[in-house]
């Protein structure tokens, strides 16, 4: 096993420690000043059956840019993804009507899910701007959660500066509960064991910052997740660097396959390395003698999904198959 994968399999170990003697210590960083037991994931025993891990975001693109690399990296091993995309897109350029850019991102995610090798990227027909957490939407929500039955949900936070994304964050915690409850929508079979819900990663500080429980390095996946980025031609060259200001960089981008990725990775894998700054110094207090990576994606458990054991998030992080 790599350094990478055991210094993983021991921030999640540390983590699992903790969810059983109840203390988290500062919730802005996720480390406790409780004696956490640190372990080798080889130690963890190997879970049975196939892996299933659904991202519910709410617009074409989302996913990619919060989960991306561990999905290539999951459907590599076999595991079933799937991305959902609650909204449609249809508010997100400069210049083309709605009706004609729905049409063209849902193109554009089925193709990037292709790219990444997951089993499904669906987009459902919500506009954007204007979605609620309402009765009719958490049915929606439900019954596409229950038709996969996957191990774990990633989701926004509802602390975000987009609508949007906060009401798809409050759908996936309604639905937390009544994904057990047989007699509700009764035609769409129960969940008996409920997922584990996961927050993908932001930087918002009220009511707190983002506690990392789960922290993947990345970097072997950012080629392939490239591949896949490129795909939202109408997000990455169109309308992001219209509504940011970036437009003179799109010259470069035609010259090669290397500046393009460059420039993919420069403006939507920044995250991915901000987090591996921000979150250094919780890496080397939890395991000193792996070097920090250079990119992560990072996820905050919810209260709201089934409590994990430090094999389930071994298996979320791609170290147990």
């Amino acid at each position: 096993m790599k350094p990478d994968e055991v210094a993983v399999g021991i921030v999640l170990a540390a983590f699992a420690a903790t969810l059983a003697i109840g203390a988290f210590g500062d919730e802005n960083t996720g480390t406790t000043k409780a004696g956490l037991r640190s372990w080798s994931s080889k130690e963890i025993p190997r879970a049975e059956g196939v892996l299933r891990v659904m991202a519910i975001v709410a617009h074409p693109d989302d996913a990619d840019f919060r989960m991306g690399c561990l999905a290539v990296k999951l459907a590599r091993q076999g595991a079933r993804v799937r991305f959902v995309s609650v909204c449609n897109g249809n508010m997100g350029h400069q210049a083309m009507m709605p009706p004609e850019l729905a049409a063209r991102r849902k193109r554009e995610a089925e193709e990037a899910g292709k790219r990444y090798g997951i089993e499904r990227y669906d987009v459902l027909d919500n506009s954007d701007c204007s979605l609620m957490p309402d009765y009719e939407r958490r049915v929606e929500i439900v019954k596409i959660i229950r038709e996969f039955q996957p191990d774990f949900i990633v989701t926004h936070r509802t602390c975000d500066y987009h609508a949007d994304h906060r009401a798809v964050g409050q759908l996936v915690q309604d639905a937390g509960y009544l994904l057990g409850v047989p007699h509700w929508i009764p035609e769409a079979p129960v969940q008996r064991k409920r997922p584990v819900i996961l927050f993908a990663t932001d930087t918002f500080s009220q009511p707190r910052l983002l506690r990392p429980d789960v922290m993947v390095d990345v970097e072997p996946y950012l080629e392939q997740w490239c591949e896949g980025v490129n795909c939202h031609v109408s997000q990455v060259y169109e309308w992001l660097p219209w509504d940011s200001g970036y437009q003179a960089e799109l010259a470069k981008v035609k010259e090669s396959k290397e500046a393009r990725n460059a420039y993919l990775i420069r403006h939507w894998a920044g995250r991915k390395k901000n987090d591996a700054k921000r979150f250094a110094a919780v890496w080397r207090e939890r395991y000193p003698d792996v070097p920090v990576p250079k990119y992560v994606e990072v996820f905050e458990v919810s209260d709201y999904g089934r409590t994990p054991s430090a094999d389930d998030l071994a298996r979320f992080a791609g170290l147990l198959k």
